[in-house]
């Protein structure tokens, strides 16, 4: 059984797109089965105490027949105005902004729009338009592509409505700058947003002053209501966690005062990473984890250790290793019938493997110790770390399937 690579979408976090990809393959972390939450945001669920837009199945049912009704229309004479669509999304508090998807993941830049969020934009956080087998080939579209000419007017307009409260997160192509440079496995300076923040305007939220370190309107916003304090804006944060990600200390104690939690929304069952303890944790900002830690069980705190996670490249050249192996001994392992086995690694501080072993083991034990020899030179790995961020010996495994 051949181990095969998957695809996510394309992001500036090639450290989160690793991880994600180890609960898709065959070839599974051991800790991802628990990493998921039960629910499904972009199907709609109910959950108690849940503050989340998102949860209400009414609203996403609702989002989704506007888009497919726009997607029905646009290139013919009954598609709307794009500057008159936005301003009528804007105005039911929608602000998704239009894009491209393809196998490769979801993209706004084909419609002059960046989002600076870890990990790549969620579906439910953009308006499809358009399907593209590939993005690359897309990307050559101009505006004699009707889908794409409404796109990009679509995106500047609702970018550009005084109530758009995204001005932060998501910017026009050519204001956006270029794209921070992340390297897996060390500390994100700024994990959501954009660092140059804009002049507020528009309502005032908790999460907009939260990123503007602003105090005093959290102070006057909490007095009118504590309703918003706990729920996740599209993106999935909460004010606490965007206090966070833009390293405002005096805006994260304002909320935690007022009874923010550490976990962000109640719809998670998990700490996920847009709660504010992880934003904390990506940061590696010690002292605000060292805040936060009191305020959760030692159950959620243990939550953050991070298992070991291999390299998406290094795992195809293995499975290349593998499959020229496996050949070779085919006469030799088709003599018993198809069996799961667990190659099981010892992972340094560092990333290295210091040993592995096949278990069960095979009926061949020169196939176990040249699959292991061979998967120990070949596979690299970013190495554990414990709650805090700090980098600690841990064992992982790799399944594979053998036999007739």
């Amino acid at each position: 059984m051949a181990l095969l690579p998957v695809k996510f979408p394309r992001s500036y976090s090639s450290d989160l797109r690793a991880g994600l990809a180890a609960c898709a393959l065959v070839a599974a972390l051991s800790a991802c089965s628990s990493d998921a939450p039960k629910g499904s945001a972009a199907e709609g669920f109910e959950t108690a105490g849940c503050a989340d837009r998102r949860a209400r199945p009414e609203l996403v049912l609702e989002m989704r027949r506007n888009d497919a009704q726009l997607r029905r229309v646009l290139g013919t004479k009954r598609a709307p105005d794009p500057g008159v669509a936005a301003s009528a999304a804007a105005a039911r508090g929608d602000f998704r902004l239009a894009a491209v998807t393809s196998p490769e993941g979801i993209s706004t830049e084909l419609y002059d729009a960046q989002c600076r969020v870890l990990g790549g934009l969620a579906p439910w956080t953009i308006r499809a338009l358009a399907w593209a087998p590939d993005l690359a080939a897309a990307e050559g579209r101009g505006e004699d592509d009707p889908v794409t000419a409404f796109g990009r007017r679509y995106n500047a307009a609702l970018m550009a409505d005084p109530r758009y409260p995204y001005g932060d997160v998501c910017r026009p192509v050519a204001e956006a700058g270029p794209v921070p440079e992340i390297v897996p496995g060390e500390a994100i300076g700024q994990p959501y947003g954009f660092a140059e923040l804009r002049p507020r305007h528009g309502r005032e939220t908790l999460a907009v002053a939260a990123r503007h370190g602003a105090v005093a309107d959290i102070e006057g916003l909490l007095r009118v209501s504590r309703e918003g304090i706990d729920q996740p804006d599209m993106f999935g944060l909460t004010p606490l966690a965007w206090a966070i990600a833009y390293h405002r200390w005096p805006a994260a104690e304002a909320l935690l005062d007022a009874g923010a939690t550490p976990t962000g929304s109640q719809c998670q069952t998990v700490i996920d990473r847009g709660s504010p303890l992880q934003v904390a944790r990506l940061m590696r900002w010690t002292g605000m984890i060292a805040r936060l830690r009191p305020l959760v069980s030692e159950e959620e705190f243990a939550s953050l250790r991070q298992n070991p996670r291999y390299d998406d490249k290094s795992l195809v050249d293995f499975n290349r290793a593998f499959s020229e192996i496996r050949q070779r001994y085919d006469p030799i392992l088709r003599r018993r019938r198809f069996s799961r086995h667990e190659m099981l690694f010892q992972i340094d501080e560092k990333g290295n493997s210091l040993s592995c072993n096949l278990e069960p083991a095979s009926n061949s034990p020169a196939f176990d110790k040249e699959l292991c020899e061979v998967a120990i030179k070949v596979v690299r790995w970013t190495p554990a770390r414990d709650a805090f961020g700090v980098t600690v010996p841990a064992d992982s495994k790799l399944v594979i399937g053998i036999g007739k």
